[in-house]
This record gives C-alpha cells, sequence and structure tokens, in this order.
C-alpha cells in the first residue's frame, strides 16, 4: 500500500497530507488531530455506530462519520465545533441514560473510554431520563463476565471475536431498545463456541465484558505496564503486562489486532493467576523421608557431594539431565554446559525430546541432505495459503492463535480446511473435510493422499512409494470418496499448507512425518509449506542449543537425575519413568508437584515472570521476554544457581 496517491486536505484551517484510501479520521489520527470515538478500533472493519467521530466537511448537507467517510484530495473538514461539541455531548448523555452506567460499582472505572469521554465532555448530568433496563449478566464462562447493563451496543467485541479471532461465537440479538451482545444462538459465553481468548474483553470500551481474574486489582495509572512476550506454546505472542505493587493485575496482547497479538486463554488469564502450591526455600529429604526446609548452602553442598560420588563410583554416565522447554535459551545453554562439560555426562534432553527426535529423523528422511527446521514455513504463511491441512492437531487447544489464523483464513479468505485425526477433535467439525482414520494408519492415508495427487497434478516424482486407494480404504476404515475429496482439494490448490501437532510427534514415527513433507512438496506449486506445531514456547530453542539427545534417552537407566523443572508442570513422557529410576533426584522449581515430592533435593526456580531471556518461537524467529515481577529474597535465578553448582563441583 505504500504506492498509494498522496493527497492533500484541509483540516481545521490547515493543510495536512495523507493516503489515498485512507478515511478522514485515519488521515486525522496520522497528523495527530484528536477525534473522539468509542466503536472504531485500528484493525477492525469501521461501522459508525458511535457517531462521536462525526466532523463538518464543506459541501455535505449534514455531519458524517469521520470513521466511514473516506478522504479526497481537496477536502475541507472541521472536527471541532461548538455545533459538534454539542452533538457529541447529546449523545453521551443517551448513552448513559439507555442503560445503567453506574462508574462506582464498575470494574472498568479509571480504565473505561466511555467515562474519559464524559469527563472530557464534563457531564456531571444528563437531560434526559434514565430508562433503568433490567438487562441480564452472564457470569458462566470461566474468566469473563458480560454485563449488558453497561453495553453500549458499538460492536468492537463483535468484530474482533470475526475479524481476528476467526471465531464468529459473538453477534447482536434481538432489535431495538432491547438489542444484546449474543453468544451463538443466544447461549450464556460458557456453554458457546467460545474459546475464552479474552479479545473481546480487551476490546471493549466499557466495563461491559470484564475479567474474574482481574477485576477490581488496578488501573492502568496505579502500575506500570512492561512489554514482553508470552513463553508458553510458541507462538510467540507480544504482551503487555500491567504490574501494580509486584502482581500481575492483567496481560493484555500488545498489538489486539495485529499478528499474534490477540493472545488465548492460557496467556491472558491462566498466567495472571495459578492456584499451584509455589516453592520458596530449598528443601531436603531428611531421615525419616519428609521434605524440610533448609538453607541455600546446605542444598548445594548436599547436590555438589552427590555429583561427585556418583561420578567418582559410576562415572559421569551416570548421571542424567532433563530440562523444560518453557526456560529461556540462557538458562538451557548453561544447564548444557553444566551437565556436559562440569559434569561430563552427554544423557541430557528435554521432555519434548521424543517429539524432536521424530521431526528431525522425518526431515532427514525427507530431504536426505541435512536440512533441518529451517525447511518449515513461517506462522504467517497460513494467512496467504488456499488450502490448510491440519494433521494430528487440535490447534484451538494447543497453539490457540494459530487455530485463529486459519479460522481466519476459512472466513475471511474462503480457504479450504482439511484435518486428518484419529483421535476425536473438535476442529474437525470447523473444517470442510474432517479425515478420522483408525489409529496408527496415518501413514496409509497419506500415501494415498500423495498418489492421487501426484496423479492429479501430473507430477514426475518418482522416488515416493504411494499406497493405493484399495489399500488406504482397507488400513484406516476410511470411505474411499472422502479420501478422493481431499486429494481433490489438495490438488487444486495453488499454495497449500500442512500443519501438524501433538498427535503426530507423540508417534515417534519419523517416517509419518517424511510422508508429510513429502506430500507437502508435491502438492504445492511454490515449494514446500509445513508447520510443526512444538509443545513448548522456547522447544526450538532448546532443539538448536542441541538439549534434546538425537540418540534417544530410552535405555538409559541414571543413577542420579537433576530435573530444571522451572515453572512447567508437564509430568509425562519417557523421561519421567527414566527420573523414577534415579536413586537421587534434584528437581529445580517453581512449584510442588507429584516429581517435586519424589525428590531427594529441591531448589526453588523463578516463575516466567520473574526472569528474562530469549526464546526461539515455533517458526524460529529470536523474541525476548522482561522481568514482569521481583522474585522474593528466597528465590535466586536459574543462571546463578546452576552456575554456583559447577563451581563446588
Amino acid at each position: 500500500m505504500s504506492d498509494r496517491k498522496e493527497i492533500t486536505l484541509t483540516v481545521n484551517g490547515n493543510q495536512v497530507k495523507g493516503k489515498e484510501g485512507d478515511t478522514v479520521l485515519q488521515l486525522c489520527r496520522a497528523n495527530n488531530i484528536y477525534v473522539p470515538t468509542l466503536c472504531f478500533m485500528e484493525g477492525l472493519s469501521n461501522v459508525g455506530a458511535c457517531r462521536l467521530c462525526v466532523v463538518e466537511i464543506d459541501g455535505e448537507r449534514r455531519i458524517n462519520p469521520s470513521c466511514t467517510y473516506p478522504a479526497r484530495d481537496g477536502l475541507v473538514v472541521r472536527t471541532h465545533t461548538p455545533n459538534l461539541e454539542k452533538y457529541r455531548r447529546l449523545i453521551l448523555e443517551l448513552m448513559f441514560t439507555e442503560r445503567n452506567h453506574f462508574c462506582f460499582f464498575c470494574a472498568a472505572s479509571g480504565d473505561c473510554e466511555l467515562q474519559a469521554q464524559a469527563y472530557r465532555y464534563q457531564m456531571d448530568h444528563a437531560r434526559y431520563p434514565y430508562t433503568f433496563p433490567a438487562l441480564p449478566t452472564d457470569t458462566l464462562n470461566d474468566f469473563m463476565v458480560i454485563d449488558h447493563n453497561r453495553c453500549i451496543l458499538c460492536g468492537r467485541c463483535v468484530r474482533v471475536c470475526g475479524e481476528v479471532v476467526g471465531n464468529h461465537t459473538l453477534d447482536f440479538s434481538r432489535r431495538g431498545w432491547r438489542t444484546l451482545i449474543a453468544a451463538d444462538l443466544n447461549q450464556p459465553l460458557g456453554e458457546s463456541s467460545c474459546i475464552s481468548c479474552g479479545a473481546c474483553l480487551q476490546a471493549c470500551p466499557t466495563g461491559a465484558i470484564f475479567s474474574k481474574v482481574s477485576a477490581y486489582r488496578g488501573r492502568t495509572s496505579e502500575g506500570k505496564v512492561i512489554h514482553s512476550i508470552c513463553s508458553l506454546c510458541g507462538i510467540g505472542c507480544e504482551i503487555d503486562v500491567l504490574v501494580k505493587d509486584n502482581n500481575i493485575v492483567r496481560i493484555d496482547g500488545a498489538n489486539l489486532a495485529g499478528l499474534k497479538g490477540q493472545l488465548c486463554l492460557m496467556g491472558r488469564f491462566q498466567q495472571v493467576y495459578n492456584e499451584n502450591q509455589r516453592i520458596i526455600t530449598p528443601l531436603i529429604r531428611n531421615k525419616k523421608g519428609d521434605l524440610e526446609p533448609a538453607s541455600w548452602e546446605d542444598a548445594m553442598k548436599l547436590i555438589t557431594g552427590k555429583i561427585k560420588d556418583y561420578k567418582a563410583y559410576y562415572g559421569a554416565s551416570s548421571i542424567a539431565g532433563f530440562a523444560s522447554s518453557l526456560c529461556p535459551s540462557e538458562t538451557l545453554e548453561a544447564f548444557v554446559k553444566f551437565m556436559r562439560n562440569t559434569i561430563g555426562t552427554s544423557f541430557i534432553d528435554t521432555f519434548d525430546g521424543s517429539g524432536y527426535r521424530a521431526v528431525i529423523q522425518g526431515i532427514s528422511t525427507f530431504s536426505k541432505n541435512g536440512k533441518g527446521l529451517e525447511i518449515e514455513s513461517p506462522l504467517e504463511s497460513i494467512m496467504d495459503a488456499d488450502c490448510v491441512m491440519v494433521v494430528g492437531s487440535n490447534p484451538l487447544e494447543t497453539h490457540p492463535v494459530a487455530g485463529s489464523y486459519i479460522l481466519r483464513a476459512k472466513t475471511q479468505k474462503k480457504v479450504n480446511v482439511i484435518v486428518v485425526d484419529s483421535r476425536p477433535n473438535t476442529f474437525g467439525f470447523r473444517s470442510d473435510i474432517y479425515l478420522r482414520p483408525d489409529n496408527g494408519s496415518e501413514a496409509a492415508l497419506l500415501g494415498a493422499l500423495e498418489g492421487l495427487v501426484a496423479k492429479k497434478t501430473k507430477s514426475t516424482e518418482k522416488s515416493m512409494r504411494f499406497i493405493s486407494l484399495g489399500r488406504a480404504v482397507e488400513k484406516t476404515g476410511l470411505d474411499k470418496d472422502a479420501i478422493q475429496k481431499a486429494a481433490a482439494m489438495l490438488s487444486r490448490a495453488k499454495n497449500p499448507v500442512i500443519v501438524y501437532g501433538d498427535g503426530v510427534l507423540s508417534a515417534n514415527n519419523p517416517k509419518l512425518i517424511a510422508r508429510l513433507l513429502d506430500l507437502a512438496k508435491l502438492a504445492n506449486h511454490d515449494g514446500l509449506k509445513v508447520i510443526s506445531l512444538k509443545p513448548r514456547g522456547n522447544s526450538r530453542g532448546a532443539w538448536e542449543l542441541g538439549l534434546a539427545n538425537q540418540d534417544g534417552m530410552a535405555k538409559i537407566k541414571p543413577k542420579m537425575a537433576y530435573v530444571l523443572f522451572s515453572d512447567d508442570t508437564f509430568e509425562t513422557g519417557d523421561w519421567v519413568d527414566q527420573v523414577g529410576q534415579a536413586e537421587f533426584l534434584v528437581a529445580q522449581a517453581s512449584y510442588r508437584s507429584q516429581l517435586t515430592d519424589c525428590a531427594d533435593v529441591v531448589l526453588p526456580s523463578p516463575i516466567w515472570a520473574e526472569r528474562k531471556g530469549k526464546y526461539v518461537s515455533l517458526d524460529g524467529k529470536v523474541g525476548h521476554s522482561q522481568k514482569v515481577l521481583e522474585p522474593s529474597s528466597g528465590i535466586k535465578d536459574d543462571v546463578e544457581i546452576i552456575t554456583k553448582l559447577a563451581k563446588g563441583i
């Protein structure tokens, strides 16, 4: 859009520049000319609902909303005249009298755009009678409340749900003064298709939608907003964290309508309030078998002593280390050096190491040229696709923002969506084709799709071993028409993208991943487009550091195990069984869990908000998280702990 023609307007007597295609409001904002708004939000469609942004334009018989009026070369605009100010004051009075806006009871008081406009126009009374309608309040959602009495029907929540999230849960219902924002077929929000991402909450200009987690905990003016990134799932969403008195008040998307800005229930709500029991002091198992508080000096001395003993009696290979991929790269790098260089063991792994081995071996089988994760595509390629095939994943549960990308592509650009998963998958019901093969038969289905796509596209690829349609039907239990329909959809696509996740990674089958890559290569005319939804916030960063053991850890039976949990609670996988075989277990963790309760020594670890560091997103982009909270005096940084242990050996 940078080649748009430049235009010149006269606003309030001054000449200002803009671009052809801008609205009058966009041009005013670009030139720092204030125009009040309530229904407008950057990145959403303009509807002109609130009427606060009205302006006078020469040649027009009436005032017009600037958010929908296209700017043209030579226009003469006035944004603030006595007539406009009277009109805006009238609109505000009508809004306040139409419903029940009692600011002193409202969770948004002090952070409310409607309230701010009332102060601006010194609205200390209303000239019209209050209607006091008795409207319902929806409290059934686990994280949010909708109080229809405070709604001004601006439609921002409706637009952000459809245009940004792609979920289309919210819309208007009823008519006239009875109009309400409804979820689906007028269901309570907690019983609807809502995915609790909270985008509607952030978009709401009043207290009509508010957070159960953050309500009444503090206003923006009372705290400090710290910009960081979310480190949970690997999308790398940008966040603004409001902190007051060293407590998190709320988390917002830094750019709600932009890419990686909407957040999900994990990033927005679950990080604000965590009910897990925090570990705040070192713990050592006593002679009675109970964990009891200990000093840092005693805990570190016991750990270093045990490391020396096991190295002396059994060798360094008797010690194994496991680390969470939720940790930043600096922490993981220190852990790798500690285990390999200081202790001398090569037995280190991440909690998601089995997924890494499947991906790397699958890529190696496919490419045969040593390429690795760099062959994968950026997450944003979903938005440019004309067909998305989701294999072994429900992205709305594991990586909700990626799921929203797919839904946006489907609803806004009419992109075809195919879902392949042997497990029950609610995302399949949002797709055009939902293939549910028998468990373990996914490779046969992909092999048949390869053959059909190769035939339809007249591919000359001869190195692939296709599977016949009849054989695939026999092995998968699927109807042949459904398989053929999916193949035809892939064949018609010019730019298909294949997204796969936990269902594929947990299969530990490199040949299945190689099949996926083969299919992507056959189907895409412009090159390979594949995205793997990695399990953790820094899985790719951990894998690139070489933390995941490439040879596997299945046969390892360590005498001593060191587990760097940090604030992870991931307690499933092969590594749990291996840790359980250790005679002596050290756990460095933020929260109590079943595994820490089995440990011989527990070291307190900072949570995500108490540390800073580098994270590599699932598609290879580097981001940096910032320290949001100051840890209590009894908690040390993970790198500091590892460094001190290394000095004691």
